[in-house]
């Protein structure tokens, strides 16, 4: 059996991801989301949440970028420090993605990360009221991978008990990544690359059994139709979320959970 984990990116992105990923759950095609709390939808991905009763599936998305997909997010962080900070921002908003960066060795800017994921969760335990995920956490961009930020995040896991991060997309100690052994991670989970779904069905012949694995996708409306818009090296046409979901079902002996259910494993 292989139990899967399929789980929406940026909640709170945009107005159509916000409502592509409302009807995502509501019609029970992904099991989790990750909710940014950066971003001007923020309030209006909330309203989603709370009127569908789904805050138990969502986590905290932590966010340190303006939107790579070029939605109109407009991005702002919540701690001065950050805001002041012309690494991460420009006129107190987020910057773009830009790729792995190779100018941010000044370990001592640690703290000034540190303090913004700290306010970002406090942020997501307010909106969704005490009633989401908090104890596991996306994270995930290369922009993040610098020596500031694995030493925040460090720190930020073991003080506030968060078990599983999804970190440059893995959940699993891995000798490739021996620089972060000191992130919280996850021994069950494993997270495919952002080709997930297309990745998945093109190799899941090869995974090995009763393992849980995490998809992540980018629920998203285009013309009027729902699509999973990830990138995919697969080169492969976007296909609709329901088509998608009814692939990876034809696969067989498949169980879907939610970040909610390894919580209360």
């Amino acid at each position: 059996m292989i139990q899967i984990i399929l789980n929406a990116d940026d909640f709170g992105k945009s107005v159509a991801r916000n409502k592509a990923i409302d009807d995502s759950l509501k019609q029970g095609l992904i099991q989790s989301t990750g909710l940014i709390v950066t971003g001007k939808h923020l309030e209006e991905a909330v309203d989603f949440m709370m009127s569908g009763d789904y805050a138990g599936k969502t986590h905290l998305h932590f966010n340190l970028s303006a939107n790579l997909l070029h939605e109109d997010s407009d991005d702002a962080p919540l701690t001065e420090g950050m805001k002041r900070d012309s690494f991460f921002c420009e006129d107190g908003k987020f910057i773009r993605y830009r790729g792995l960066p190779r100018n941010i060795t000044d370990i001592r800017k640690w703290k000034i990360v540190y303090n913004e994921l700290v306010a970002q969760y406090n942020k997501y335990i307010e909106v969704t009221r005490g009633q989401g995920n908090n104890t596991h956490v996306d994270f995930h961009l290369w922009y993040n991978l610098t020596f500031p930020v694995a030493l925040a995040l460090n720190a930020f896991t073991r003080k506030y008990g968060i078990k599983s991060v999804r970190y440059i997309g893995l959940h699993q100690k891995s000798l490739r990544y021996r620089l972060f052994p000191m992130i919280s991670w996850n021994p069950k989970v494993k997270s495919y690359p952002s080709t997930n779904i297309d990745y998945f069905l093109s190799c899941h012949k090869s995974i090995r059994q009763s393992q849980i694995i995490e998809l992540y996708c980018h629920p998203n409306y285009k013309d009027g139709i729902l699509l999973d818009d990830s990138v995919s090296y697969l080169k492969h046409e976007r296909q609709p979320m329901q088509v998608h979901v009814s692939m990876l079902k034809k696969i067989g002996d498949i169980t879907f959970l939610s970040w909610e259910d390894i919580k209360n494993e």
